[in-house]
């Protein structure tokens, strides 16, 4: 005959399937209905197989595990926060946010399960929940450099900068060689507009991603005489990331340097027309002698830069004079002020983390429809690769004008440069 444990089995599978057939989690109807079987033993072993899951990535798998665990045993809190944990993993921080409540109703202190439900909160754009728990572990472990690092981010996120920088510090007093507070420090230091001190934490970001800078036998550039020598400057990070920084090309040409440039592939055909860069690759390139280096977005602190001496000539990116006057035959027509409009970032990132980067610096292009209200303006889009697709609901009073296959036939943002100067 079957065992008690299996008649236990089978009546958890049995449960389980309705669960599994509503949206996940499960976690709601476990609470609304008070489920329970009360067999702890039953609950820990699928917990370590949840756990086991966990561990190899296979989250739903882990997820359906958890929730076995909690049918066998609802009042156990690791099935709730480890549950929690999955769910914020996969991009679901509303999931996360009713296991994690759960957990917390039965260990009100427990410093993981707060630490997560802290993060949910915190991705989800609820900052001030999220400050409202980092106190709280903070309050608890005052010495913790992970959980002050915490606090002093999210602070910095609600656009407290200034409050958060004595925690970052206390962070760093606490583990010296911690990346992440070093360059979350550079960041609040450059947003304050300490660029000395901004600069300099910011060559932490190599260590904070994970990466490492490239390296040679020839000596890496600090700023000191450069006429008359061959330096080879590397990009880094995004696309726009080069446009912004590669300004700092001209200041060294300016210093007489012989400026080799390796650029993104995307923007070489772009990037020829700049009168500044000597010679242009990209990664699939040969590169050539030199005798100094330096990764792009290291150039303003080797110069040195405060606010004061940002490099702001115009232009420094250029477009073909022959698509500039293509284009301004196209909009001859329009007499109104033609302003050009971008909203969305780089959705496909595979790093989870920039892509939440890039989504906090892009909105919805419904946001700007207030400006219709000015008169004798006339909109038109720049977006490309991802979010054309919001153009389709706009108000009706919303006019927006695009532009079919630019940058296909010239190269990448040729087009698109060509048209900003009109």
């Amino acid at each position: 005959m079957p065992t008690r444990s299996l008649y236990f089995i089978i009546l958890l599978l049995h449960l389980s399937a309705t669960i599994f057939s509503m949206n996940i989690p499960a976690a709601t109807p476990l609470i609304s209905n008070e489920i329970s079987l009360s067999r702890p033993h039953l609950a820990q072993r699928f917990v370590r197989s949840g756990r086991h899951e966990q561990e190899k990535g296979n989250y739903e798998q882990a997820l359906k595990q958890l929730h076995l665990a909690l049918l066998a045993d609802r009042y156990a809190i690791d099935p709730w926060r480890y549950c929690g944990e999955i769910a914020l993993k996969i991009d679901r921080p509303h999931d996360a946010i009713i296991y994690l409540e759960h957990a917390i109703t039965i260990d009100p202190d427990h410093t993981q399960t707060l630490f997560t439900l802290a993060n949910a909160y915190h991705e989800i754009g609820n900052l001030a929940k999220a400050i409202s728990l980092y106190q709280q572990l903070y309050d608890q472990h005052p010495n913790h450099p992970v959980i002050i690092y915490n606090y002093a981010y999210v602070l910095k996120k609600h656009d407290q900068v200034s409050q958060a920088i004595p925690y970052y510090l206390k962070s760093l007093d606490l583990k010296p060689d911690y990346a992440d507070a070093h360059f979350g420090l550079s960041l609040a230091y450059l947003a304050l507009g300490d660029f000395k001190k901004g600069w300099k934490e910011y060559e932490w970001r190599w260590a904070a991603y994970h990466e490492q800078p490239k390296t040679f036998h020839q000596p890496v550039w600090d700023g000191s005489e450069i006429n008359g020598k061959k330096i080879f400057v590397y990009a880094e990070q995004g696309l726009g990331d080069t446009f912004q920084f590669m300004r700092y090309l001209k200041l060294l040409k300016d210093r007489g340097a012989y400026v080799i440039f390796q650029a993104q592939k995307p923007l070489k055909t772009l990037l020829t027309l700049c009168p500044y860069i000597d010679v242009l690759i990209t990664e699939d390139s040969e590169i050539p002698p030199f005798d100094t280096y330096c990764a792009l977005m290291s150039l303003p602190y080797a110069f040195g830069t405060h606010l004061e001496s940002v490099p702001a000539d115009i232009p420094y990116v250029y477009a073909r004079e022959s698509l500039v006057n293509h284009w301004k035959e196209c909009l001859a027509c329009d007499n109104a002020i033609k302003i050009g409009i971008c909203w969305q970032g780089n959705a496909f990132y595979t790093n989870q983390s920039i892509r939440r980067a890039v989504a906090a610096k892009s909105l919805p292009v419904t946001t700007l429809a207030p400006l219709t209200q000015v008169p004798g303006v006339h909109f038109y889009s720049l977006q490309k690769m991802n979010g054309e697709e919001q153009l389709a609901n706009l108000p009706q009073e919303f006019q927006v004008t695009t532009f079919n296959n630019i940058d296909e036939e010239h190269g990448r943002f040729m087009d698109t440069a060509a048209i900003i100067k009109n």
